[in-house]
């Protein structure tokens, strides 16, 4: 009788978890939930400032195309810095991007910062754009730094012509340095922050840049 209740015992103990078991289980599901949240966060990432480096070199090739075909930079754009919906436009105008638009029900734009694909933000800033798409304004935060206004891609021209961005061109260039290039175009990167002046093509693992930076110090 006694072996009987001893198996029957232990036949209900080996039934469930004990506490102990299922805090422990609790536990391990909870560090393998924080691994993959931080790899994918390290994943999103390096997704994020590929597509940034993709989408400057894209757009500084359609700026040498533009003006291959062209002779001359538009006069408007003497004073341009960073891309804005006249030069996304422009570039959709002659088939050299193709700038994407949000647009409501009724075919309206919804606000001239929805020009994010090829236009002026880079994926930081169309990321924020997206969640705030009925409200976004250039001041709307972005959530891995800075404002949308600062994650338009900048850009510098060879306004001379003489094959060369520099400090005729850019009197700010950093480190003044002296580029053999038509135009620089770059990526502030998730911080929106002009981040170069160390030197490198890609400084920091942060912003992206058409030209290797570090190369052109003079």
């Amino acid at each position: 009788m006694k072996k009987a209740e001893e198996k029957k015992w232990l036949s209900r103990r080996r039934a469930g978890f004990t506490l102990i078991e299922m805090l422990v289980v609790i536990g391990m599901i909870g560090i393998l939930a924080a691994t993959l949240a931080t790899s994918f966060t390290h994943v999103k990432r390096a997704a994020w400032q590929s597509q940034a480096a993709r989408q400057v070199k894209e757009v500084a090739t359609a700026f040498n195309v533009y003006l291959q075909t062209e002779r001359a930079w538009p006069y408007e754009w003497s004073d341009k810095t960073e891309m804005d919906p006249d030069v996304c436009r422009e570039f959709q105008r002659k088939g050299l991007l193709d700038v994407t638009t949000y647009k409501d029900a009724t075919a309206r734009v919804i606000n001239q910062d929805s020009l994010d694909k090829f236009g002026m933000l880079d994926p930081w800033g169309r990321a924020a754009l997206k969640r705030t798409i009925n409200t976004a304004t250039a001041e709307t935060r972005v959530e891995s730094g800075g404002a949308l206004a600062e994650h338009r891609l900048q850009f510098r021209l060879d306004k001379n012509y003489d094959g060369y961005v520099d400090s005729q061109d850019w009197p700010g260039i950093p480190g003044g340095a002296r580029v053999r290039a038509n135009v620089l175009v770059w990526s502030r990167g998730p911080d929106g922050r002009d981040d170069f002046l160390s030197g490198g093509r890609y400084p920091g693992g942060d912003d992206r840049l058409s030209w290797d930076h570090k190369k052109s110090l003079k």
